[in-house]
């Protein structure tokens, strides 16, 4: 088996080339190959694991950063027989929280490699994967917004999403939506505030927008917020954050495989804190579609 490590220099402000020091050492007693990869700019990430996924050579390939390299990773990974590692490293980290049990960088280092894997559903959106979640409308605002104040010091990942949520809600949007859910049949065409497609449970530095949603069920948790007042978001937040909004009479909860979102107008996307805009999307679920190594406590 052959380990290549992924590092982002960028991720958490810089501390995540400090384990390249830590994935030397562990390798040093350890007798298999591993090869470390410094990304260089964005998409390189994608690029280098697609390299070494696409000669179908057993391979470990370990997404050293937060949950933006984690995304460019599976992009580049997904569809091959390579087997993904998450060393989490970034301000977030929230797509972890969904897979392992264990967080710990360093610990993750000397355990991954020689834990078993296991099969995890991927979304898909449009023609990108994610293996967390997908969103359309405030949160997207919100992540474009929060990474201003992410490049600011002493701002830590939760603090900067909480601030970027201040600053969408002076500047409040609503988007005029057609959304098409299978295999429900749901059609809905509404202003909405935000519309969440979750593979996992967790995004924005903890919160909870979909607490039910498992990576190894089949099925994407849709959680769908209507546009509502500047004073009736301050009050929904809150329990937005604590996943406690489910029975809100402007949330509706649902599952399924599929979703087809279309819009006169543009709107913002967010795929595992990727930022974009789109007018229409696709939006599925890929069951079983990704190997991880399951980190393996040990004694």
């Amino acid at each position: 088996m052959h380990h290549v490590f992924i590092v982002n220099p960028a991720a958490g402000k810089g501390k995540t080339l400090q384990m390249a020091e830590i994935i030397k050492q562990r390798f040093s007693t350890f007798n298999q190959t591993y090869e470390i990869k410094i990304t260089e700019s964005p998409g390189h990430a994608e690029q280098i694991a697609h390299d070494y996924a696409k000669n179908n050579s057993p391979a470990r390939i370990y997404s050293v950063g937060g949950d933006g390299t984690l995304n460019e990773v599976i992009n580049g990974m997904a569809g091959s027989n390579a087997e993904l590692g998450i060393i989490p490293c970034g301000t977030g980290n929230d797509a972890v929280k969904s897979i392992y049990k264990i967080w710990d960088p360093v610990e993750l280092i000397d355990i991954l490699p020689v834990s078993p894997s296991a099969s995890v559903d991927l979304g898909k959106f449009n023609d990108r994967y994610f293996i967390n979640i997908a969103s359309i409308g405030f949160d997207a605002e919100v992540v474009l917004k929060s990474r201003l104040f992410r490049k600011m010091p002493l701002i830590s990942g939760p603090m900067a999403y909480i601030l970027g949520v201040l600053a969408a809600v002076i500047g409040l949007k609503k988007y005029k939506l057609r959304i098409k859910l299978s295999p429900s049949s749901v059609n809905i065409e509404k202003d909405m505030l935000l519309t969440i497609f979750a593979n996992g449970a967790y995004y924005g530095g903890g919160m909870k927008p979909a607490p039910k949603a498992k990576v190894d069920d089949g099925v994407l948790d849709f959680c769908l917020v209507e546009a509502v007042t500047r004073s009736k978001l301050l009050r929904f937040f809150p329990v937005y954050k604590k996943g406690e909004h489910v029975n809100m009479k402007e949330v509706q909860m649902l599952t399924g495989n599929k979703a087809i979102i279309e819009s006169d107008n543009p709107f913002p996307v967010n795929i595992d804190g990727e930022v974009f805009t789109e007018k229409q999307a696709t939006v599925e679920i890929l069951p079983e579609y990704l190997s991880v190594i399951i980190p393996v406590e040990m004694k």
